[in-house]
């Protein structure tokens, strides 16, 4: 089912297929948590260029543009 907000939110490292947990609770001295460049899925590193170029982000980006159907759900 589609919301029909206006705006929506894509979380990058899911862009580039980073599977590593963003923020762990509890761990602000065991963990880097919000400092963690964003990674491809092996773990690399990725730039901002490389980032807008990504394929698997603007299939990600496709499927949230495609319209909701004709009853809008």
């Amino acid at each position: 089912m589609r919301t029909p907000a206006r705006m929506v939110g894509v979380w990058l490292p899911d862009g580039v297929g980073d599977r590593r947990p963003q923020n762990l609770p509890g761990t602000w001295d065991q963990y880097p948590n919000w400092r963690l460049p964003i990674a491809d899925a092996g773990g690399r590193p990725v730039t901002l260029e490389e980032l807008a170029a990504s394929p698997r982000l603007h299939a990600l980006i496709e499927v949230l543009r495609e319209p909701a159907g004709p009853s809008g759900a």
